[in-house]
């Protein structure tokens, strides 16, 4: 018989359709059997029963990140982390480095992650010549906290094949000195070599996502979207610890890359499968492309030049006609499509290719996808809307770089992540951490959504600020529409699956910032207990 479990006298947030919260739920096996008060929880109780007393605290659907880098977040784990307080300077990062090159065999790739060139003291990139002091016989890569510019020592440089006659690719930019000498940066698609050279083991890719997995159900995430596989080897590497449940979230895949993510999607075109193969555990999602930049680089694709800038409109990656000839195939083979949009500039492209692939083939309920889509304007949306697009913006990203935002994009911080015109659209819009771009706990994300501030304190966008019930609902239900999982999680109702969450409080009682504080009690997948705080 299936263990039964019955969850009393809490605040248990159900986000159905009313978005009722009720005192009680029970569930049996992996399946949630009813959902209401005390009184009708406990008329179900069995001698084998066990019984949770909640004493007020909150019971919700498991936590679901639409889009963020699982494989990433468990190997910046083994990994210089740029983001430790004590590195402010060049300098600080450069003996972190030299610890970590000291303790592995010549050779061997020194990593380091989350840099951000605004909160060191010299507001610039380290250069080759810098890393080269630290060691000439490891190659290192240090990764900007977007994850689309790195930096690179000469060993790098040499094993990647890159020369200062090397030119710049498509949708790239190999940094040269004025006198045309390589500096060490590279962005966006310049730096695809290294990231080749630097591939994971199989071994690392399996130390990376346990580690990884226990980072995650810590902070109740029990579904995550994996943003970007870009090889045959992280798409093994994610099914076997799904399947072995090394990895325990259920996971919903978004096969794309920055590097020559065409040739990529060709692949899966050619493949025969489409979305939706795959089970409760490991399901295969949308292929993706990549249209422009980082929002905090800044290199996303705008209509109008950066307000930091008059000559710079961003980085683009592909011509329209490419993307059509793609994707409007890939959607008539029955895949969801997806790209990393965040400029104005490349949300307008990819509408225009829904839109074509609509009208050449109708097909309801598609529910393509627009991942960040950064700078969303009113007529945007009104598209997304028309064509049934979910769009995943990041509100956590205006905490950690809303001040770039503010100095970049201008008055068009009023329409980015626009959390309340989606809301007022009718826009199934699910909030995402883009981690390890920013926390993947998703009490910031929620708490940004609501407070739309900066780390100095700066308001930005507050206009598009929303409540707390939408929020949750964006981190839940949203998200799970986003996979075509609605009907089976992201809600606490009688049938799903049983993902839920306990907090150690009640989270509707709290006051905003307090939210923060919020920890996970515990976290349940299947059923089954995976993380007891």
């Amino acid at each position: 018989m299936d263990k039964q479990t019955l969850f009393i006298n809490g605040e248990v947030i159900t986000v159905n359709e009313e978005n009722e919260v009720k005192e009680a739920a029970a569930i049996c096996g992996n399946k949630i059997i009813a959902v209401g008060s005390n009184d009708e929880i406990l008329a179900l109780k069995t001698d084998e029963s066990e019984i949770v007393d909640l004493a007020g605290r909150t019971l919700m659907p498991g936590l679901i990140d639409a889009h963020l880098h699982v494989t990433t977040i468990g190997l910046n784990t083994l990994s210089v982390s740029c983001k430790e307080e004590h590195i402010v300077s060049i300098e600080d990062l450069l003996m972190d480095l030299r610890k970590a090159a000291e303790k592995e065999a010549k050779g061997s790739w020194i990593r380091a992650w989350g840099y951000n060139d605004q909160k060191m003291t010299e507001k610039r990139y380290p250069t080759k010549e810098e890393l080269d002091s630290v060691s000439t016989d490891h190659p290192i890569v240090v990764t900007r906290a977007c994850g689309h510019i790195k930096m690179v020592n000469t060993l790098a440089l040499e094993l990647a094949g890159i020369t200062k006659d090397t030119p710049d690719p498509e949708g790239g930019i190999i940094v040269k000195d004025e006198n045309g000498e390589l500096t060490g940066v590279l962005i966006e698609t310049a730096g695809a070599p290294i990231a080749k050279k630097s591939a994971l083991t199989e071994e690392e890719f399996d130390r990376a996502l346990a580690i990884a997995s226990d980072l995650l159900i810590e902070k109740g995430i029990t579904t995550i979207h994996d943003a970007s596989i870009s090889s045959p080897a992280n798409l093994r590497a994610l099914q076997r610890a799904s399947l072995t449940r090394n990895l325990k979230p259920r996971l919903y895949t978004m096969i794309g890359s920055a590097v020559n993510g065409e040739a990529l999607v060709e692949k899966m075109l050619q493949s025969g499968i489409y979305t939706g193969l795959g089970n409760e555990y490991f399901k295969i999602g949308p292929v993706k492309l990549f249209l422009d930049g980082s929002s905090s680089g800044p290199t996303i694709w705008t209509k109008e030049p950066y307000t930091s800038d008059p000559n710079d409109y961003g980085v683009r990656y592909y011509e329209q006609d490419l993307v059509d000839g793609l994707f409007v195939e890939a959607h008539k083979q029955g895949w969801q499509i997806t790209v990393h949009a965040q400029g104005d500039a490349a949300i307008d492209m990819i509408l225009s290719t829904i839109e074509k692939a609509n009208e050449e083939c109708p097909r309801p309920n598609a529910r393509h996808r627009i991942e960040h889509a950064g700078v969303a304007t009113p007529d945007l949306i009104e598209r997304m809307k028309a064509q049934g697009v979910v769009p995943t913006p990041n509100p956590a990203f205006l905490y950690e770089y809303g001040d770039g935002y503010l100095k970049n994009y201008g008055e068009r911080t009023n329409h980015m992540f626009p959390l309340k015109d989606y809301l007022e659209a009718g826009i199934p819009a699910a909030i995402t951490s883009d981690s390890p771009v920013t926390d993947f706990a998703p009490m910031r994300g929620i708490h940004s959504a609501l407070v739309r501030k900066s780390q100095t304190g700066q308001e930005v966008g507050p206009n598009q600020k929303i409540n707390l019930t939408e929020a949750l609902r964006m981190y839940t239900i949203n998200s799970a529409y986003a996979s075509f999982d609605e009907d089976m999680k992201g809600s606490l109702e009688v049938g799903k699956l049983a993902d839920l969450v306990i907090l150690d409080r009640s989270i509707l009682n709290a006051k905003t910032d307090e939210i923060l504080d919020i920890q996970v009690e515990c976290t349940i997948i299947d059923g089954e207990v995976v993380y007891q705080r």
